[in-house]
């Protein structure tokens, strides 16, 4: 061979690489997305086949004990290895087929199956397949992406800001919502399916390979006995920083599930926009896209805000306005512009959670932070049930009680982040 063809091979193969690479990734992400959507609607779905707000809530508590068991199993994947990928892919995509599938099989009501399922789907992403720039586009395109806009959640959120409205679509076509949504589920697990070929056939570890970060996993090794006897050890600076964020994240844990339920049940916002009839369950897509768009955007202006007025009073905050959130949606007009834009302000948690963290870390020592995030993570669990049990007597008074909650919390966070030091 000349050494022109040679070159030629060679950047054949390079090319081949390159595309089959950004192909399995682009399967992966779009997976990503259409999970994210599906869990984001199942309350609804759960809500339309008969179910009732304490179920819901149950749900929602497994959903969240999925999230903190799943990624300290980690030795799973690594005995995988390179075949970890197809397999949480298989079993996500068939968990999925299930709950499609639940009315024709008799399933719709409370049982032991809709847990079974929500076991499979949650193992996509609880365990977190890889998604950095890097991983889903060349090298090349990354670095191009505006520097503004990269932070730890930029993959994600920006996946999910180019996958929603090909979500929004199927509910815009679909009716009712029920079958809309039934879509959805089809559609995920059809994305899971072909994500778990591309994978298998590739069989590439450096694309989908599985990021359980050791700390993550070292935490939630951790006791919560060790946890809450440690955080009453604490500094009292320290211990209201941490008591302050962590009664935030259990105020939108008692109402995250029921959000879907809420503007569709309870405002029923049914729009004309751009020529599309949205009903009240496609306007919550819209509702989502305004949420992440600004959780994309948000985080590097928060940090320089940040820099200039002090993390810990922009940290307050953002704790702020996901403690108001709350009680704000549910008693808000049906007003589209008014909901949306509600939503957009709870996309400023989210893009300020590093915020309000680092401020409690930086003043923890390395093995106070695991106990912390062990802490962190587990609120969520039981607090989909409690809200669950009180959105059962009056959704009014569970969102009127999270929020309670959220500003006891920005209180006791705004206290420590005030309180004099202490002399070592």
């Amino acid at each position: 061979m000349t050494p022109d063809s040679i070159r030629r091979r060679t950047d054949a193969d390079r090319l081949d690489i390159v595309t089959g690479r950004t192909t399995a990734a682009a399967a992966v992400v779009g997976f990503d997305v259409a999970v994210f959507a599906a869990l984001r609607y199942a309350p609804e779905y759960l809500r339309l086949l008969g179910n009732g707000p304490l179920f819901i809530g149950l749900f929602g508590s497994l959903a969240a004990l999925t999230g903190l068991v799943y990624p300290a199993l980690d030795t799973v994947p690594d005995r995988l290895g390179s075949l970890a990928g197809p397999v949480l892919a298989g079993l996500a995509s068939f968990g999925l087929v299930c709950w499609l599938l639940a009315p024709q099989v008799g399933a719709g009501r409370p049982t032991a199956l809709v847990f079974v399922r929500l076991l499979l789907v949650g193992l996509w992403p609880a365990f977190d397949l890889g998604t950095g720039l890097d991983a889903v586009v060349p090298r090349y395109v990354a670095e191009r992406v505006p520097r503004a806009l990269r932070h730890e959640r930029a993959p994600r959120d920006a996946a999910i800001v180019l996958g929603l409205p090909a979500i929004l679509w199927v509910l815009v076509e679909v009716s009712p919502a029920r079958a809309a949504i039934q879509v959805v589920l089809g559609l995920a697990a059809g994305l899971g399916l072909t994500t778990a070929v591309f994978l298998a056939v590739r069989d590439d570890p450096t694309v989908g390979a599985l990021s359980t970060t050791s700390g993550a996993s070292t935490a939630r090794r951790g006791r919560l006995r060790g946890a809450l006897a440690a955080l009453r050890s604490l500094p009292r600076a320290s211990r209201q920083l941490a008591l302050g964020e962590t009664l935030v994240a259990l105020a939108v844990g008692m109402v995250s599930v029921f959000l879907v339920i809420t503007v569709t049940s309870v405002l029923r916002i049914d729009i004309e926009l751009l020529g599309f009839r949205f009903r009240p369950d496609a306007f919550f897509g819209l509702c989502l896209l305004a949420e992440t768009l600004v959780a994309f955007v948000a985080p590097r202006p928060l940090g320089r805000l940040a820099d200039r007025l002090g993390r810990d009073r922009v940290a307050t905050a953002v704790l702020l306005v996901a403690a108001l959130f709350p009680v704000a949606l549910v008693g808000a007009p049906a007003n589209p512009a008014v909901v949306a834009a509600l939503f957009a302000a709870f996309g400023l948690y989210h893009a300020g959670l590093p915020l309000g963290r680092r401020a409690v870390e930086s003043s923890l020592d390395a093995d106070d932070v695991d106990r912390y995030r062990l802490l962190r993570a587990a609120v969520p669990v039981p607090a989909a049930l409690v809200g669950g049990v009180v959105y059962a007597a009056s959704p009014t008074l569970a969102f009127g009680l999270a929020t309670v909650v959220g500003v006891v919390g920005v209180r006791e966070f705004l206290v420590g982040a005030t309180w004099p030091a202490e002399p070592s």
